[in-house]
């Protein structure tokens, strides 16, 4: 969200980022999200952190060609500009994190929701067959990550459905800001295929760029990923309720406060 002020001088709109509201923000703010996030935990894990970024997104794009959007246009507009990371960084983090708070209920609510019988057939063909193997393979690629980020159920082009790890600020939007690549480790398959496609990019750059100059249009093949499930690994999110060594146990109290009716909504139907 953003508001404008007036300039009583230059008669100038000023755009400043506020924190959304979530629908049980006032709850949660006294209560916490009880079995997941103490009301401390909560405050800075959404209502401390969350403001953190947007006030530096704030700054970094007053008076920009960005002042007045949106977190999300944002983080389009500059993930291919290098000169403008770190306006990325914390518009790709305030729309991640808002999105990522926006699926979470309480425990009771949760229960009562269920993956839909349209996203449970689609799982199928990542050998998906039902919730609880659906929860062991998210979870179990956020835990047996390094350093922080998010796995993702997303859904591609031909509205088929994959999971992604993105580290650090990595997004889904653009191939280029997944940032799926973790070299502090051994290369697993998938970062192995992921480095021979980026090859194949590069090597085939020239002549993207004369089409483009042509007045071809060239899509990427993998760009259009969207994002229906987000599970946060970063540490701000558990270590104020867990400790430095809780990120597991705050995992499987997480997949208990997913809201799937949010969750449902997000993938494509006709």
């Amino acid at each position: 969200m953003f508001k404008t002020s007036r300039n009583s001088i230059f008669k100038q709109l000023r755009s400043v980022h506020t924190l959304p509201r979530l629908a049980n923000h006032e709850t949660w703010s006294s209560q916490g999200i009880p079995g997941l996030l103490s009301p401390q935990g909560y405050s800075t894990a959404w209502t401390n952190y969350q403001t953190y970024l947007l006030t530096n997104l704030t700054l970094l794009t007053n008076g920009t060609a960005n002042e007045t959007k949106k977190p999300f246009e944002i983080l389009l507009n500059t993930a291919k500009q290098t000169t403008q990371q770190h306006t990325f960084h914390y518009a790709a983090m305030s729309h991640m994190n808002h999105f990522f708070f926006e699926q979470l209920t309480d425990k009771s609510t949760s229960s009562s929701s269920k993956p839909s019988r349209f996203l449970m057939e689609k799982l199928i063909h990542q050998d998906i067959l039902d919730i609880d193997a659906l929860r062991t393979k998210m979870l179990t690629m956020a835990e047996n990550a390094y350093g922080q980020g998010w796995i993702y159920l997303v859904e591609d082009k031909t509205k088929n459905l994959q999971f992604l790890q993105c580290n650090n600020d990595g997004v889904p939007y653009y191939f280029g800001k997944r940032q799926q690549l973790d070299l502090n480790g051994g290369i697993d398959e998938l970062s192995f295929n992921s480095l021979a496609n980026l090859q194949k990019r590069a090597a085939a750059a020239s002549g993207v760029a004369g089409q483009e100059k042509s007045g071809v249009v060239v899509a990427d093949e993998d760009e259009q990923y969207l994002p229906i499930l987000a599970i946060n690994y970063w540490d701000y999110m558990y270590v104020e309720d867990y400790g430095v060594t809780g990120k597991n146990e705050y995992l499987s109290n997480l997949w208990d406060h997913l809201n799937w009716d949010v969750i449902n909504k997000r993938l494509f139907q006709v």
